[in-house]
């Protein structure tokens, strides 16, 4: 008898236990996809803490994990997630060549002071311009960038004089600029630069700073050229599948809102600029780097070389019936 209504206890116990965990279960699984092979801040710190964010103010009902195996190219980011193979994600928008033009008005010079104020403004100006015209076939939660971008080199430079000659590796509208500098664009993914300036392929790259230190390039690069508020940027979409919002009940998809948007931006942008200025104070102390800025003579030849760059953007712009002029001037708001 002792031995049968112990076994009914068990058996109890154990029903129990699964009505828990069935009660407890997530009504919905967000699945956010990683293209990065490094510990990248981007990923381990900020969209970790908005998972974390999400699943607690959710009470549980959202499960959001952040992939830590890679799935697919980087250039394959988007359409992942338009397609639903995972419910959210991010990439860089000059993976898309052409396909997100307007939002990259935020890549051109000396436009972004911080990661934190590109972010959010970016965030604004696509919400206010362009969000009929791109990012249509997602909800986009954010565009934001990196801090800004500076010229890291294995020979001084002080002046676009001494870029003759040079190969610079860049993406997006960092080629164009690297042309315009007088150097050489060579074009290729961040994670092969290592590679390409060990080995002599380049012989410097337009990064933002905490760039140097997760890809190991600080015992490559000894001098490094700043300009007020970046050489450029390069702006990355934060992007969460159609469908899966749309299957979300209403109170779920506000706490989606809650959670997106310039303020959003500015959070991701954040965590790139904490990064960034730990890598610049590390390297400003270490005697084997130089650290310079350019002069106001230099900085008036740069202004003066980035005017085709940023008359480009404006012809694509206009040409899609956005006031060019209006955008650029929200910068300085």
């Amino acid at each position: 008898m002792m031995k049968y209504l112990r076994h009914s206890l068990i058996l109890a116990a154990a029903v129990l236990c699964n009505l828990v965990s069935i009660a407890n279960a997530a009504e919905f699984n967000l699945r956010i996809a990683n293209w990065n092979p490094n510990p990248h801040h981007a990923v381990s710190v900020a969209l970790n803490e908005w998972a974390d964010k999400i699943n607690k103010e959710s009470n549980g009902r959202i499960k959001v994990t952040v992939d830590k195996a890679i799935i697919g190219k980087p250039a394959g980011q988007y359409d992942l997630i338009k397609q639903g193979v995972v419910q959210a994600g991010w990439g860089a928008l000059p993976w898309t060549p052409g396909r997100f033009e307007l939002s990259q008005v935020v890549e051109l010079p000396f436009l972004v002071p911080s990661a934190e104020e590109g972010s959010r403004k970016i965030t604004q100006i696509w919400q206010k311009h362009f969000a009929d015209k791109e990012f249509t076939d997602t909800k986009l939660l954010a565009i934001h960038v990196h801090s800004p971008g500076a010229l890291h080199t294995k020979e001084k430079v002080t002046s676009p004089a001494d870029l003759n000659g040079m190969k610079i590796r860049t993406i997006g509208s960092g080629v164009k600029w690297a042309e315009a500098l007088g150097a050489t664009a060579v074009v290729m993914p961040a994670s092969k630069a290592h590679e390409a300036l060990a080995r002599g392929v380049a012989d410097g790259i337009l990064f933002p700073w905490d760039a140097i230190k997760s890809y190991r390039l600080e015992k490559l690069l000894p001098y490094h050229l700043e300009v007020p508020n970046g050489f450029y940027t390069i702006a990355f979409f934060f992007a969460m599948n159609q469908k899966f919002y749309d299957s979300l009940p209403a109170d779920l998809q506000a706490l989606i809102d809650a959670n997106s948007g310039p303020d959003t931006a500015a959070f991701l942008g954040r965590a790139w600029d904490a990064a960034a200025d730990k890598t610049r104070s590390d390297i400003a102390a270490d005697p084997g780097h130089e650290i310079n800025t350019v002069t106001a003579e230099v900085l008036s030849d740069l202004q003066q070389r980035s005017k085709a760059i940023t008359a480009d953007w404006k012809a694509k712009a206009e040409a899609k019936g956005i006031d060019a002029d209006a955008v650029l001037a929200e910068f300085n708001e």
